[in-house]
């Protein structure tokens, strides 16, 4: 695993943890290398109900006996995490013991600051300084990731604390055209690293360059906050965006699921 890499896979990890500060009411259990977290909804993914070791030391039998004990009593279905390049004991156990693929996604990351863009005529940009961006942030990413086919309550869920947004390691940025927002992203600092998250545009806005207008933005303001690399987990189809832009692919995440909670 090369540095670049391990940046990007610790950024992944840290943001387990920043996603449950953005939850409430979230249960989380954080040592011995394992990462466990009971959001505020039901859904099983990655943010909402999820396990992952965050230290290569731990035996994937003990990672999967730590989630068992942790979801079942509360009847959560949930995801564990798999990185490619560096998690295929955890892998070949979870595939070997019957726990079923669920989603992949490609990881990209970036080492240098891109050109910057125009801001479109009559749009602004406005960094996320206050509670009401925060809740602004919530509607847009609503609608967008609903297009998405990420159900509306699960998304309002994951955001039910919203204000955490505001915290010092997280720099977002909203397009408005006049009071109301278009498109929003976050970037999530990690020490060296930085990691692009919910990049989201409403229905209403899309064609308009505004995704790759935020993730100019969030990347080069992480660079100017000192990382080395931004990181991010793209869809399939927005992969060749990504990569138009000067992203490279590095890794593929996989995300399992038991069978059933018995």
């Amino acid at each position: 695993m090369n540095e670049i890499e391990r940046l990007s896979n610790e950024n992944y990890l840290e943001s387990f943890r920043v996603h449950a500060r953005f939850q409430e009411p979230c249960e989380v259990k954080d040592r011995d290398g394992i990462l466990l977290v009971a959001g505020a909804s039901d859904f099983p993914g990655s943010y909402w109900n999820a396990a992952a070791r965050t230290t290569l030391q731990v035996k994937p039998g003990a990672l999967v006996k730590a989630a068992h004990a942790f979801f079942a009593p509360r009847r959560r279905m949930y995801s564990l995490s798999v990185i490619g390049n560096q998690d295929g004991d955890l892998e070949d156990y979870l595939r070997t013991h019957g726990y079923e693929l669920r989603f992949e996604m490609p990881c990209l990351s970036l080492t240098q600051p891109l050109p910057s863009r125009e801001v479109p005529d009559g749009l602004r940009v406005v960094t996320i300084t206050e509670p009401k961006h925060t809740r602004d942030f919530v509607e847009l990413s609503v609608e967008a990731y609903t297009q998405m086919r990420l159900p509306e309550r699960h998304t309002r869920a994951l955001f039910s604390k919203p204000v955490a947004m505001l915290a010092d390691n997280i720099t977002g940025f909203i397009v408005y055209r006049g009071e109301e927002a278009l498109a929003g992203a976050l970037v999530m600092m990690s020490g060296d690293g930085a990691g692009i998250y919910w990049v989201g545009t409403r229905p209403s806005a899309e064609r308009m360059g505004l995704a790759t207008l935020l993730t100019t933005l969030t990347a080069n303001a992480a660079f100017s906050r000192g990382a080395r690399v931004v990181t991010l987990q793209a869809s399939k189809s927005g992969e060749p965006v990504y990569r138009r832009l000067g992203f490279e692919f590095y890794d593929n995440i996989r995300r399992y699921g038991p069978a059933s909670l018995d």
